[in-house]
């Protein structure tokens, strides 16, 4: 094997767990909405401490080794590079952003609430619109973003990776706040 392809199992094993984070973020925000009980929130609010591991340790691999591949062999004259960088940039500010003070709520309203049912504060921190909503994104964006380097797409085609990728993140997001 060569360096190449140490460096882009790297790549890939960051993807990979960058997908299982962002499917566990889904699966906490979803799964909290259909809680019944305070013990319930907070056995799901427990996997916020497998994506706080694996979210940025897969985002490190994922830069890194893109970084070098880059460096090495593809160059910065290509779109899908490019796009796909600022992408996980995008991602990486707009997940503290959207789901940090959202999910932050949930856990004090979870903290102050007793064992029991779901009392009216954490109940309204859980149906926040915005996290429901946001939950998809995250997931299409990084979609795009492998669309994008699998296929190798031009500007044209890349951007419209990205406008699919929005349009579809807009409907989910506004068949999801109906």
């Amino acid at each position: 094997m060569t360096l190449y392809s140490y460096t882009l199992l790297l790549h890939i094993v960051g993807v990979i767990g960058l997908f299982i984070a962002i499917s566990l973020e889904v699966a906490v925000v979803f799964r909290l909405r259909a809680a019944k009980t305070t013990t319930q929130v907070h056995e799901w609010l427990t996997l916020g401490h497998v994506i706080d591991l694996v979210l940025p340790v897969s985002a490190v691999f994922i830069l890194i080794s893109g970084l070098a591949l880059t460096l090495t062999v593809w160059g910065w004259k290509h779109a899908w590079i490019e796009l796909s960088l600022g992408l996980l940039v995008l991602l990486g500010i707009l997940g503290p952003v959207i789901n940090g003070p959202r999910m932050k709520a949930i856990h004090v309203a979870a903290q102050a609430a007793p064992v029991g049912e779901i009392p009216p504060a954490l109940k309204k921190a859980i149906s926040n619109s915005v996290l429901r909503a946001y939950a998809p994104i995250p997931g299409l964006v990084a979609l795009g973003a492998v669309i994008m380097m699998v296929l190798k797409l031009d500007w044209l085609g890349s951007g419209m990776v990205i406008a699919l990728v929005l349009i579809v993140g807009l409907i989910f997001a506004l068949v999801r706040k109906g």
